[in-house]
């Protein structure tokens, strides 16, 4: 019995020899067809032999329990009909058994090869096919992440399926994967801003999904991580399975600089058509002063000074004389006075202008001056630049009625951001000598920011202030081909920087 076990396990050993050496060449005549790499068979030879290794051994032993349970049974039945077995007639036996399964089990042995094989081969075009996709989806949020809009996709139910990294970051998250599987609407698009509830049946980029029209949404607010909120443009791309809506994508966008650009915008315009008006006014005015000055010295030739009349008529004059300063401011913010212009050292200029601007100040207002080590060399007029510091110093002086320390400071600067010289029509290219006027008063509010060069705005009380000496510091600054802006407003103080084109110092 045991040499014909032996023998049995010696044909299926051979047979798997020879599965061995057949199905390796046919795996290289099929890997040789296909051209792929060096690279890539291995994983096919590794793919076929994790399947052939276990299914042979799980063979043998099929086939050994297959032999013992036959000889079992042929031995239970002869003994059943009487038959009287010697060790020769076993022996026959055993080689007929042998005689009879060997063939079968190398005819399962090979389809049990080829099996394996084709399952191999299944499988490394499984995995190819998923690297193809990876690879796929590795590109697809490449560019989504290179991109700075933010975009995210939903199913039908809204929730996240996909975000780049953009959105992430506007959103206040750190990776993209915190969105995943979260109801948007109600993450990030539930208020409006009027601060009412927004219902997912009422929002536009769910109604624009479920109809399929595709439309920018401007002017909505999203709400980030931390409960605070910014301005968007959005666009909604509806996915659909036939005629039906499994989801969409949406692809937006922080329009916070955009909106404040288009204040500036308006602003300037509202300026520029107001500076066009005082102008004409100021001119029409003066010219109605410089009569009443001219008729009023001709009258007060014909008394005594110690006349009440002649007292009478120097108050006229005064009232003249306030009429050509308010005209002055008028021509200065629309940009129509005559300058005269010079080169000048700001620092220096500065020096002077401030022993009179101290005195403007109050006692529990301190001044410091930190002048910038280097020369700054500008061209302008000497007293309509120490007009816009005492105009600066003024309301750096009322915006702390308690006291405390006015700041300032000359800077040498950068090109500042083109937008913003094209707000403040500042064709300038090179560098700018700055002016920096820092106060520690509560800030600047900001709806009254947008209004604060207005001409005649003012929030003093009736009698304290024209509303005149920031407009009237802005045209001069803008006449002179620089600008004023607020560079900075919190609790802590506002500062206002006045900017002149820098240029090369006068030879000696």
């Amino acid at each position: 019995m045991i040499p014909a076990i032996l023998n049995l396990i010696l044909y299926v050993l051979v047979g798997v020899m020879v599965g061995c050496t057949v199905f390796p060449i046919c795996l290289v005549l099929h890997v040789a067809r296909s051209a792929v790499t060096m690279k890539a068979f291995p994983s096919l030879i590794l793919l076929f032999l994790k399947r052939f290794i276990p299914a042979s051994l799980v063979f043998i032993g099929t086939m050994v329990i297959l032999f013992e349970v036959d000889e079992y049974a042929h031995k239970t039945f002869l003994v059943e009909i009487g038959v009287r077995s010697d060790d020769v007639f076993l022996e026959k036996l055993h080689n007929h058994l042998f005689s009879s399964l060997v063939p079968v089990g190398v005819l399962l042995f090979l389809a049990m090869t080829a099996v394996c094989l084709l399952f191999a081969l299944q499988r490394r075009q499984q995995l190819a096919s998923d690297a193809r996709q990876q690879e796929q989806l590795y590109k697809i949020q490449l560019l989504l992440d290179s991109t700075q809009e933010g975009i995210y996709g939903t199913d039908h139910h809204g929730c996240c399926t996909m975000a780049n990294k953009a959105c992430a970051r506007m959103l206040g998250f750190d990776s993209p994967d915190q969105l995943l599987g979260q109801q948007m609407h109600n993450l990030m698009h539930h208020t409006r801003s009027d601060g009412s509830p927004y219902p997912v049946e009422e929002c536009t980029a769910h109604r624009m999904s479920e109809t399929g029209v595709v439309n920018v949404v401007e002017n909505e607010l999203f709400w980030r991580r931390d409960g605070s909120s910014f301005p968007v443009s959005y666009s909604v791309l509806p996915m659909r399975d036939g005629k039906q809506a499994v989801g969409m994508v949406c692809s937006f966008m922080d329009i916070t600089a955009k909106l404040q650009i288009e204040d500036q915008l308006r602003q300037a315009q509202k300026m520029e058509a107001v500076g066009q008006l005082s102008g004409g006014i100021a001119h029409d005015f003066n010219n109605i002063l410089q009569i009443v000055s001219n008729n009023t010295r001709l009258a007060m030739e014909r008394f005594d000074a110690a006349d009440a009349v002649y007292a009478s008529l120097q108050e006229i004059l005064t009232a003249v004389e306030r009429g050509a300063n308010l005209t002055r401011s008028m021509l200065a913010f629309s940009r129509k006075q005559f300058v005269r212009m010079k080169p000048l050292e700001l620092n220096r200029m500065l020096v002077d202008a401030l022993l009179l601007g101290q005195k403007l100040l109050p006692k529990s207002v301190r001044l410091e001056f930190l002048p910038c080590p280097e020369p700054l060399h500008v061209i302008g007029d000497s007293t309509l630049l120490q007009q816009v510091l005492f105009n600066l110093l003024t309301n750096a002086r009322d915006a702390m009625p308690d006291g405390g320390a006015i700041t300032i400071t000359t800077r040498l600067i950068e090109t500042p951001d083109p937008e913003l010289l094209r707000l403040h029509n500042c064709s300038h290219k090179g560098m700018f000598a700055c002016l920096m006027v820092i106060d520690q008063g509560p800030g600047i509010p900001e709806e009254i920011r947008q209004k604060i060069f207005d001409p005649f705005f003012t929030t003093k009380e009736v009698g304290h202030g024209t509303g005149l000496g920031l407009s009237m510091a802005f045209g001069t600054m803008q006449q002179h081909g620089g600008f004023l802006t607020i560079t900075e407003t919190s609790e802590k103080g506002t500062t206002l920087a006045a900017c002149l084109p820098l240029q090369e110092p006068p030879p000696a």
